[in-house]
């Protein structure tokens, strides 16, 4: 048998090597590469090895550097991924990812699932900037207790009114003393994800009238239900997390959640005036105070709420949903059998009137 020469080895070795760097750089060109989400991956390899971003990697190999050559550098398992992402072999989006990820499903799981090797799915876990979630994590959603239809209805209406969630999934809401049993009420449905430590107590100074302002608060333990809806109501814009209507607003909505909603932004105007109406059959008018969304989450808002429960609303110059006096009294049939009675002013005039001063 023939010997085949040092010198032809090396030219064939050189050939692939060059075969493989234009398979990489037509890569770039035809197949539609996730954009890196965060440069700073967190894989343990990098401590010895020079770290690069995708975009280095892609302007080194554009220059002419083979993958053997860059590996003499940077990590070979960092290189063989951005190779293999490349080729286009990643279909597996970021939300998709998340959305397993925070179901509790191991990372090989969601690799095999989606045909993506075990070496590659820790990276493309760091490439989408997905936060690592260790065995704690795993341990906890085996032994969460589901939550209630009335529990995730509370939390949905809190999110579009007065409730937040952490980006380490866990809800929280604060209100003043005076609404204290309202919060207490709220609390009730939650407390399969409440502790001894769940509650809070704050006192501040009013700069203005020097007065004491005391409020409570609570937060829960971390949730997957929480961990799904911090993904669906939240967003990052600047450089800071904003709250947002997600695009299913329409299958997360219900009667109970709009009443929720509504006790926490909601406002009715009864039409009295110094405790006297201003005339027998005046109308109450609805508003929801939505300043904090943007002019095109409100507008979806009201969409749903017209295909929905049959409302009709609109917007006004400071970014509140307004009802009509006839959707006003279509929301107020709606919501009432499920509104706390400390807030009940909101929608039975005679609980109002009995008031000494409006919201």
């Amino acid at each position: 048998m023939k010997e085949i020469s040092q010198e032809t080895i090396d030219k064939i070795s050189q050939t692939k090597l060059e075969d493989g760097r234009k398979r990489i750089l037509e890569g770039f060109i035809k197949n539609d590469i996730p954009q890196q989400v965060n440069n700073n991956l967190a894989i343990p390899s990098h401590r010895t090895r020079e770290w690069i971003s995708f975009d280095q990697f892609k302007s080194l190999i554009s220059q002419g550097k083979s993958l053997q050559e860059l590996c003499h550098t940077y990590s070979k398992h960092l290189m063989a991924f951005y190779s293999y992402l490349s080729k286009g072999r990643v279909t597996l989006t970021k939300e998709e990812f998340i959305d397993q990820y925070n179901k509790g499903i191991p990372l090989d799981e969601i690799g095999r699932a989606n045909g993506i090797p075990r070496e590659h799915i820790t990276y493309l876990r760091e490439y989408y900037g997905i936060k690592r979630k260790g065995a704690t994590y795993q341990k906890r959603l085996q032994n969460e207790v589901p939550l209630s239809q009335e529990a995730k209805d509370v939390i949905i209406g809190s999110l579009l009114g007065d409730g937040h969630i952490t980006p380490l999934g866990y809800f929280s809401e604060k209100h003043s003393e005076k609404q204290v049993e309202y919060l207490e009420w709220k609390a009730e449905f939650l407390k399969p994800i409440l502790t001894a430590k769940s509650w809070s107590y704050y006192e501040s100074t009013d700069k203005r009238s020097g007065t004491i302002i005391k409020s409570h608060s609570f937060r829960t333990t971390a949730h997957s239900f929480l961990y799904e809806m911090r993904n669906k109501f939240y967003t990052k814009k600047e450089g800071k997390y904003i709250k947002i209507i997600p695009n299913d607003i329409d299958e997360l909505i219900n009667e109970k959640v709009l009443a929720i909603w509504f006790m926490d932004d909601g406002n009715t105007d009864w039409k009295y005036r110094n405790g006297i109406k201003e005339w027998e059959n005046a109308n109450p008018r609805c508003k929801l105070c939505t300043d904090s969304f943007q002019k095109t989450d409100l507008e979806k808002l009201c969409i749903v709420l017209k295909l929905k429960f049959s409302l009709d609303t609109t917007i006004d110059e400071r970014n509140r949903i307004v009802f009509n006096t006839k959707s006003a009294a279509t929301l107020i049939k709606t919501i009432k059998p499920f509104v706390h009675m400390e807030l009940l002013y909101k929608v039975d005039e005679d609980v109002y009137s009995g008031r000494t001063q409006n919201q």
